[in-house]
C-alpha cells in the first residue's frame, strides 16, 4: 500500500470543519468516557458494599439463630437431667448383667416415658429423637417424635455412629456432655449428649443422645428473597455439614473455601475470595461456638456485579441521551463556527496561492473585519508587502552578487592560463573597471627590490596611461592610502575623501570620493597593493569588499605564479644554454684529442655537385635544409646532427625526387637523432675507456712508489713509470734544499733510458 492511499489518515489533510468536529467528539468522547466509568465504577462499588453490609446483617442474625436453637436444645437437656437426678437417679433405672455391651432396664416403659415427657414434648421441643446407648455402643432405649423415620431398635450397634464416637472422646478427657454434628445420606443431623455416670463410682454407665430437629436449624437460616442469590453451609473439620438449597451436603476438606477455614479457626469477617471450584464470591464467615461448628454465607460476584450493571444500565441510558442533546448542540454551533472561519481562510488561501505564483495583487477584503480573523488578513497583507520589497531588494543583490561572481571567475581563469606579468595585471584592472560599475579607476602597485616604494604598473583609463609614463611610485608609510596599506600591511578604505587624512589628491584623478586599497600578499609577503577608486561616497560595501578581497587574493597568487613560471623559464634557457655549450666543448675537446678538424664518412656514388652549402646551412639554423631538384633528377637533403641542443654536424643525402615526402624528411629525422645518439654513446664510451686506463696507470705507479721505502729508489721509480706513462723522452723530479742527491747512475745525471732526477 502507497504512502498516497494513507494519506487520508493524516488529520492535517482535513478541512478545518471537519478538525473541528473531531476534536469536538474527542472532547465530548472525554468527558462521557470517564463519566461513564466513573458512574460503572460507583456502581460496581455500590453493589459490592450493598451486598456486603447485607452479609453481614444476614449472617450475624444466621449465627445468633443457629446459636440460639443449639443453646436452647443444649439448656433443656441440662434441666432433663437435673430433673432426673433431684427424683430418681437415671443411672439406677439402668441395670446391667453379665453383660457391659447391653443395657437392662427393670422398666423400660417408665424410661421411655421418662424421656419422652422431659425431652419430646411436641409442641416445644428442639429435639425429634432421644435414645439410651451403652459403653459398647449398642442402642438401649430409642424414643423418637417423627414416626415417619426409621425408628433405631434396641440392641443395634452405634460403633460407627459419629455421635457416639463423640461421646467415647468427651468420657475420656472426663467429660459430661459434648455436641456432634455430621452429614449423611438424608441431610444432617446435630446431637447432644449427656454421658451418665454412677453415683458412687463416677464410671460412665450409658451415653444420652438426643438429636436436634433439623426444622428447627433450618428455620434459624431461613433467608429473605432481597435479589441476591445467597449460599449458606454450616460447616465442620470434617467437611459441609448443611447447606440449604445444595443437592447434598459434602463432608470432603478439599471444598472448603477460605470463609469455612477462617470460621473453623474462630475467626470472624467479611471478605472476597474464590472458591475450589474458581467463582468468586463475597463471604461472611463465623464460628457457631457448639460441636466446632462454623457458619459461612456467600454471594457470587457475579451475581452482585449483574444486579449493580441493571442498576448502571438506567443511568448509563441517561447520560447517553444527555449527551446526545450536548452532541446536537455542539453540531449547531460547528456549523456556525464553521460559517464564519472557513469563506475568509479560503480567501487568505487564495492569496498565499497567487503570492506564490508572484501575483502581489490578489484582494484580501477580510482586512476590514475587527476579529482575529481581521488581524491575520492585515498581518499576510503587510507580510507580503515586505516580500515583495524583500524580493526586489534580493533581486537586486543576487544580480550584483552574480556579477561579482562571474568577475571573479573570469579574473581566476585569466590568471590561471596567464604566464606573463604585465599583461595579467593589465587584464586584471582592466575587467575590475569594467564589471564593477561604482568603480571608475583601478590600479596596482607593486613593491621594488628594496621595498621602499610602491610603483605603479597597471592602471585604467587615460589618466592611468599618464601615471604609468611619468613612473608613478609612493614610498612606503606615505601620507597615502597606498603607503599605509603597505606600511600597515592591511586593508585602507577612504569612505570619504573630502575628509579622510590618508587620501592624497591626484590632479589625474579628481573625480575620486572613495578609495579602497587592498594589499596582495603570497604567503606572508606583501607584493603589492590592489587600489580602486571610486566617485561615490562610502560606495564600498562589506560584501563587495569580501568579493574584491577574494579577488586581490587571486591575483596576488596570480603575480607569483607568473614570476615564478618567468624564473624557471630563465632558468630553464641558462641550463640548457650550458647543456649546449658543455655539449660543444665535449665534442671540440674529442675532435682535439683525436687530432682532427672533422670528421667524414661518405657513402654512394660521389658526384661532382657541391652540397656544402646545405651542410653549411643546417649546421648554422638546427633545421633541415633542402635543395633544388638536380639533373639526376634527385633532391639534397641536409639534415643536422644534435645533440643536448646543439649541432655538431650534419648528414647530407640524395634522394629521388618521385620518392621525396614528408616521410622521407621525418625518416632522416630519426635518422639523425639515432645516429647522434650513437656518436655521443661511443665518444663517452671511449671517455670513459680513458679514464679507466689512467686509473689504472696511476694505480700501478702508486703500488710501485709504496713498495720502495728508499728516497733514491721511489724518485727513480717515478720518473721511470711516469715517462714510460705519458710516452715523454726526458722527465725529470727536483727537489729543493741545501743538499744536493746525485743518483750516480749516469753522467751528468742522465740515465741510460733519457730521465733523470735531482
Amino acid at each position: 500500500m502507497n504512502r498516497s492511499a494513507l494519506s487520508f489518515l493524516n488529520i492535517v489533510h482535513y478541512p478545518i470543519w471537519l478538525k473541528i468536529a473531531l476534536l469536538v467528539t474527542i472532547g465530548m468522547l472525554a468527558l462521557a468516557l470517564p463519566a461513564f466509568l466513573t458512574v460503572r465504577t460507583a456502581t460496581l462499588e455500590s453493589g459490592y458494599e450493598s451486598a456486603e453490609r447485607y452479609l453481614q446483617t444476614s449472617g450475624t442474625q444466621h449465627v445468633a439463630s443457629v446459636r440460639s436453637v443449639i443453646a436452647d436444645a443444649q439448656a433443656l437437656l441440662n434441666a432433663f437431667m437435673e430433673s432426673v437426678g433431684q427424683g430418681q437417679q437415671l443411672e439406677t433405672l439402668i441395670a446391667r448383667d453379665d453383660d457391659p455391651s447391653l443395657l437392662d432396664f427393670e422398666d423400660p416403659d417408665f424410661i421411655g416415658r421418662l424421656l419422652s415427657r422431659g425431652l419430646l414434648e411436641e409442641a416445644t421441643s428442639p429435639f425429634e429423637h432421644v435414645r439410651l446407648v451403652s459403653t459398647t455402643g449398642n442402642i438401649g432405649i430409642s424414643v423418637s417424635l417423627n414416626t415417619s423415620r426409621p425408628q433405631d431398635q434396641p440392641g443395634v450397634s452405634q460403633n460407627q455412629n459419629a455421635t457416639y464416637q463423640a461421646a467415647e472422646a468427651a468420657a475420656v478427657i472426663g467429660a459430661n456432655e459434648t455436641i456432634a454434628a455430621w452429614a449423611n445420606d438424608d441431610g444432617y443431623t446435630i446431637e447432644l449428649v449427656q454421658i451418665i455416670r454412677h453415683v458412687t463410682t463416677d464410671e460412665v454407665v450409658a451415653y444420652l443422645i438426643a438429636r436436634v430437629n433439623p426444622q428447627r436449624i433450618e428455620n434459624a437460616l431461613l433467608t429473605e428473597d432481597t435479589g441476591y442469590r445467597e449460599f449458606l453451609q454450616l460447616v465442620n473439620p470434617a467437611g459441609i455439614v448443611y447447606a440449604p438449597g445444595s443437592d447434598a451436603a459434602n463432608p470432603s476438606t478439599a471444598d472448603l473455601a477460605t470463609g469455612a477455614e477462617r470460621a473453623l479457626a474462630g475467626e470472624t469477617g467479611l471478605e472476597r475470595y474464590a472458591q475450589p471450584r474458581g467463582e468468586r464470591v463475597i463471604g461472611y464467615y463465623a464460628p457457631i461456638g457448639f460441636a466446632n461448628l462454623g457458619l459461612v454465607s456467600e454471594i457470587p460476584v457475579s451475581a452482585v456485579e449483574a444486579q449493580a450493571f441493571s442498576y448502571f444500565t438506567t443511568r448509563a441510558f441517561v447520560l447517553t441521551i444527555g449527551f446526545v442533546a450536548l452532541a446536537s448542540v455542539m453540531v449547531i454551533l460547528l456549523s456556525l463556527l464553521n460559517n464564519l472561519i472557513t469563506p475568509p481562510l479560503g480567501r487568505l488561501r487564495k492569496a498565499t496561492q497567487a503570492l506564490g505564483m508572484g501575483n502581489f495583487s490578489e484582494p484580501v477584503p477580510d482586512t476590514r473585519r475587527d476579529d482575529e480573523i481581521g488581524a491575520l488578513a492585515t498581518s499576510f497583507v503587510m507580510m507580503r508587502d515586505q516580500v515583495q520589497s524583500l524580493i526586489g531588494d534580493l533581486q537586486t543583490r543576487l544580480e550584483a552578487r552574480l556579477r561579482d561572481i562571474d568577475t571573479t571567475q573570469e579574473i581566476s581563469r585569466f590568471a590561471a592560463m596567464q604566464s606573463d606579468v604585465q599583461s595579467l595585471l593589465d587584464r586584471v584592472v582592466t575587467l575590475i573597471a569594467q564589471r564593477f560599475p561604482n568603480i571608475y579607476h583601478a590600479q596596482i602597485f607593486l613593491l621594488d627590490n628594496e621595498r621602499k616604494n610602491a610603483v605603479l604598473r597597471a592602471s585604467t583609463g587615460e589618466a592611468g596611461r599618464k601615471l604609468l609614463e611619468r613612473g608613478h611610485r609612493l614610498a612606503v608609510g606615505s601620507v597615502s592610502v597606498i603607503g599605509q596599506t603597505t606600511e600597515q600591511r592591511r586593508l585602507v578604505v577612504a569612505r570619504d575623501t573630502a575628509y579622510s587624512p590618508m587620501h592624497r589628491q591626484n590632479d589625474l584623478l579628481p573625480d575620486t570620493r572613495a578609495e579602497l586599497a587592498i594589499p596582495l600578499f603570497f604567503g606572508d609577503n606583501l607584493i603589492g597593493v590592489l587600489d580602486l577608486q571610486s566617485k561615490e561616497r562610502d560606495a564600498f560595501t562589506p560584501e563587495q569588499i569580501n568579493v574584491l578581497q577574494t579577488v586581490a587574493n587571486q591575483v596576488a597568487v596570480a603575480i607569483q605564479t607568473a614570476r615564478l613560471y618567468e624564473e624557471s623559464v630563465q632558468r630553464l634557457e641558462r641550463i640548457e644554454q650550458a647543456n649546449r655549450a658543455a655539449t660543444l666543448r665535449a665534442w671540440q675537446d674529442y675532435m682535439r684529442d683525436q687530432r682532427v678538424r672533422d670528421m667524414r664518412s661518405e657513402a654512394g656514388v660521389i658526384v661532382d655537385s657541391d652540397v656544402s652549402l646545405l651542410r653549411r646551412t643546417a649546421l648554422t639554423t638546427g633545421q633541415p635544409a633542402i635543395g633544388d631538384v638536380t639533373p639526376r633528377a634527385t633532391i639534397p637533403v641536409a639534415v643536422p646532427i644534435q645533440i643536448g641542443g646543439q649541432t655538431i654536424g650534419s648528414v647530407e643525402w640524395e634522394v629521388p625526387a618521385s620518392d621525396f615526402g614528408e616521410d622521407r624528411l621525418e625518416l632522416a629525422r630519426e635518422l639523425a637523432r639515432r645516429l647522434a645518439l650513437s656518436l655521443d654513446n661511443a665518444r663517452l664510451f671511449q671517455e670513459s675507456r680513458r679514464a679507466a686506463e689512467r686509473e689504472r696507470l696511476v694505480n700501478n705507479i702508486a703500488a710501485r712508489l709504496t713498495a720502495q721505502t728508499d728516497v733514491n729508489e721511489i724518485l727513480q721509480t717515478a720518473v721511470r713509470e711516469v715517462g714510460q706513462a705519458l710516452q715523454s723522452p726526458q722527465v725529470s723530479i727536483r727537489l729543493h734544499g741545501k743538499p744536493v742527491v746525485d743518483t750516480g747512475s749516469a753522467t751528468n745525471g742522465t740515465h741510460s733510458n733519457g730521465h733523470h732526477a735531482n
